[in-house]
């Protein structure tokens, strides 16, 4: 199996997110990390690569009106649920064999916070 890895990165995404209902109405910027890998051989044993044509892999802006469209379907309290929906939702591509999603938060609302927030999802497909 031919496999090649795909990364978009830092993919801005504004968000209703947060456990208090005032962090959910103001809302937040998010950054999401996307690393999809994908199996280039077709079952012919011919690789897709050969046809140069985006119809046959899943494309970068795919990539980030995904992200776009799960951030904005619902609000959220966890940056964990998030990340999950973007997993599932890149997964149903079926180029994909596997995905890595990243979701950062910037911005901790509470002021002596120090540090970087971050969680990550990575699974391939049974």
């Amino acid at each position: 199996m031919t496999v090649m890895k795909i990364n978009v990165e830092q993919i801005p995404c504004y968000v209703s997110i947060g456990i208090h209902d005032e962090e959910k109405k103001m809302g937040q910027k998010l950054l999401i990390d996307v690393t999809v890998e994908i199996d280039f051989r077709r079952p012919t044993g011919a690789s897709v690569l050969e046809s140069d044509d985006v119809t046959n892999t899943i494309n970068y802006v795919d990539i980030y009106n995904t992200v776009q469209k799960v951030g904005k379907a619902k609000s959220y309290s966890l940056i964990e649920t998030l990340a999950e929906g973007v997993f599932e939702a890149i997964m149903v591509h079926p180029s994909v064999k596997s995905a890595k999603i990243k979701v950062h938060k910037p911005h901790i609302p509470f002021p002596e916070f120090q540090g970087k927030v971050s969680v990550e999802i990575e699974r391939t497909k049974e």
